[in-house]
């Protein structure tokens, strides 16, 4: 990260914990602060944070969503969650959404990788590469949306979350991150669910989501998507008020708060079958000689695993080829 990315992530957390104490309180908003840096800490070791560290999340969560919800009070109240939706074009429906701003051919290799193994495993379904040059040929938002956008207030992470939300509220179907490796054709049988979402009740780690939903991977058949719509609405709202993000899991808050305030939502969400329980567990290993047997155990329940571009991994360790290694010759 370079000074000028420190200093503006700086800024916005100063700014966040400003607004979250004048909402909340002073104690709350500091605890959130340091819970930040906690999760900061816990997505670099991959480690389970002990008691302590435990307790200043649940916190930091608890204080999250007393502050969205006091900000939404007006639009919590007004919202009306059985609005009818415009139909969307057919052939576009029930398929495969990935984003890649730079286009496929400017990725790393490990995320052709990842997007030639979904392909590999969806049958006759479609994928479809958004990026930079596309998105608006599928999705259409607010000019005030795309200035944003342009001047860096919403940054590109940001604006993917939007994207999604409007992709599945649109057509339905899948969302996947680019970095899912995919290993068996359990996908096709998400396509049918009412809402799909990775959901692992055992989480290892204290997430406002607490495993029963990740935002990176989310489904719905196409008589569903109003639940992703309602969540779309609620994220437009909050970037037509707000210039700066109050928390880098405000999606994954917005849902939680949603469900608390509709019985259907909720309900749909709940329903989700638990599913890909190993889903973090091919990362810890990339870097490793690759095992066989740990592989066959790892892919016996789980058919997509959740990688990162981000980390440099050896091809080969001790004279023996890592699992990153045949990931990328094609024989994992």
């Amino acid at each position: 990260m370079n000074l000028k990315r420190i200093i503006k992530r700086s800024i916005e957390e100063l700014d966040a914990t400003i607004k979250i104490a004048k909402v909340t309180s002073i104690a709350g908003a500091i605890n959130t602060f340091l819970a930040k840096v906690d999760i900061q800490v816990m997505n670099r070791n991959g480690l389970k944070e002990p008691p302590s560290v435990k307790k200043r999340l649940i916190k930091k969560h608890e204080v999250m969503l007393e502050y969205i919800e006091k900000m939404f009070a007006d639009f919590l109240k007004e919202y009306d969650y059985e609005q009818s939706l415009p139909d969307s074009d057919p052939k576009l429906r029930d398929r495969i959404w990935i984003c890649w701003w730079q286009g496929v051919d400017n990725s790393p290799e490990i995320i052709k990788r990842c997007i030639e193994s979904i392909g590999k495993n969806i049958g006759d379904y479609q994928i479809t590469i958004i990026t930079e040059d596309n998105y608006k040929n599928y999705v259409q938002f607010p000019e005030w949306v795309e200035e944003k956008k342009k001047k860096g207030i919403i940054s590109q992470t940001h604006y993917s979350d939007l994207l999604r939300l409007e992709l599945l509220a649109k057509y339905g179907g899948i969302w996947l991150d680019s970095t899912f490796y995919c290993v068996k054709p359990d996908i096709e049988q998400y396509f049918s669910k009412p809402l799909w979402s990775i959901k692992r009740p055992n989480y290892l780690h204290c997430s406002v989501a607490c495993g029963y939903f990740a935002n990176y991977s989310l489904g719905c058949t196409y008589d569903n998507r109003n639940v992703y719509a309602v969540v779309r609405d609620f994220l437009v709202k909050y970037w037509e008020d707000n210039d700066t993000i109050i928390d880098y899991l405000l999606t994954d808050y917005l849902i939680v708060l949603i469900q608390r305030h509709n019985t259907k939502i909720a309900k749909i969400f709940e329903d989700i079958i638990p599913n890909n329980p190993c889903c973090d567990e091919l990362f810890k290993i990339l870097g490793q000689p690759y095992d066989n047997n740990i592989w066959n155990e790892l892919k016996k329940d789980t058919a997509l695993f959740k990688l990162t571009w981000k980390h440099e991994f050896p091809k080969k360790k001790d004279g023996y080829e890592t699992f990153y290694g045949k990931l990328l010759d094609g024989t994992l």
